[in-house]
């Protein structure tokens, strides 16, 4: 991407209660031990403070955190440049910094369309009425990516089984990469988390990795881009890999008129991560690497299938077998890799 900083900054939409929890963020620098993407490259205070002084028309966009509210806006910035430009529209990217203030924004009426995770689509559908509008593909043309289940090279653990009695750190509790797909894989070796010893959320993926790194956490669960790249780079091992799950998408307000959310839909399948390279920052880190596809409320009910019942209040095994039947039927899906 061109290193026109300011210009891109300039299409942020920041509240003045948002200000200076960035500028915290911005202050408060990844560790050392994480690859960076740029890092010299990270938007100054002053042209954040020029940000919130500017544009303050046009269709809000947000998106879940998952490095920080900076880095990721900085991937996400060229997107809404080329919305702009292939709609005729104004669009202006909200940052938040967490899924409660996302969620919480969006409730408020004030988000029009959200780049999000499984997990916080599916906690936002529990309280309004959202609807998805395109999936990500990872770069191999899929519509899905997985977790990973991570551990310090010299760790002594060795399988999902082992994370009996110890220490894990999550993401964001909506996060689909994060969360959900990790306590599906605990689930799956015969895990709960009354089985772990504690556990933490740490709001981020980046900030996940960093808390085994610094070895507040025995194991953390990560999104796969971040994963591997940390792996390649010598600073994490992998303990598990999940089976893969429907991707992060972009949403959208139903109030959005069906004209533009039909404008919108089409731009994204348009959009061409390898002919927009020169244009993009670092867009294969993102979980939209190979671009967009259509997508569905019922893309995403394996998920909610698993979140309903993973979060669903149980007292005896009777309960249990109860509840299975009232999702699936019964216990004869199993064998057909349903959850």
């Amino acid at each position: 991407m061109p290193s026109r900083p300011l210009h891109y900054l300039q299409r942020l939409f920041l509240s003045g209660g948002l200000l200076l929890a960035l500028l915290l963020t911005q202050a408060c620098k990844p560790s050392e031990e994480l690859p960076r993407l740029d890092p010299d490259q990270l938007a100054s205070s002053e042209e954040i403070a020029q940000a919130v002084a500017d544009r303050k028309e046009g269709y809000t966009v947000a998106f879940d955190v998952r490095i920080s509210p900076l880095e990721d806006a900085r991937q996400y910035l060229p997107l809404i440049e080329y919305l702009e430009q292939e709609t005729g529209l104004p669009f202006r990217l909200d940052l938040r910094n967490s899924a409660d203030a996302l969620e919480q924004a969006y409730l408020n009426g004030e988000i029009d369309f959200a780049i999000l995770g499984a997990g916080s689509y599916l906690s936002l559908l529990d309280q309004a009425p959202i609807l998805p509008l395109v999936r990500g593909l990872n770069a191999e043309g899929e519509p899905g990516y997985r977790s990973y289940l991570v551990t310090l090279p010299d760790s002594p653990l060795q399988g999902i089984s082992s994370l009996r009695d110890r220490q894990l750190a999550f993401g964001s509790r909506t996060s689909t990469q994060g969360y959900l797909i990790p306590r599906i894989m605990l689930n799956q070796a015969g895990l709960s988390l009354d089985d772990l010893s504690g556990y933490e959320f740490t709001g981020s993926h980046r900030a996940c990795a960093e808390a085994v790194l610094r070895h507040k956490a025995d194991a953390c669960g990560l999104q796969d881009t971040l994963a591997r790249q940390l792996i390649d780079a010598g600073e994490l091992r992998a303990l598990a890999i999940s089976e893969v799950f429907p991707s992060s998408g972009i949403f959208v307000h139903p109030r959005v008129p069906q004209s533009l959310r039909s404008a919108v839909r089409g731009a994204l399948l348009a959009f061409d991560p390898v002919a927009m390279k020169d244009r993009l920052y670092h867009w294969e880190q993102t979980e939209m690497a190979g671009g967009f596809t259509t997508a569905s409320p019922a893309d995403y009910q394996v998920l909610k299938r698993w979140r309903d019942r993973l979060e669903a209040p149980r007292s005896s095994d009777g309960d249990l077998l109860r509840h299975w039947r009232q999702l699936y039927g019964d216990e004869s899906r199993r064998d057909e890799g349903e959850p």
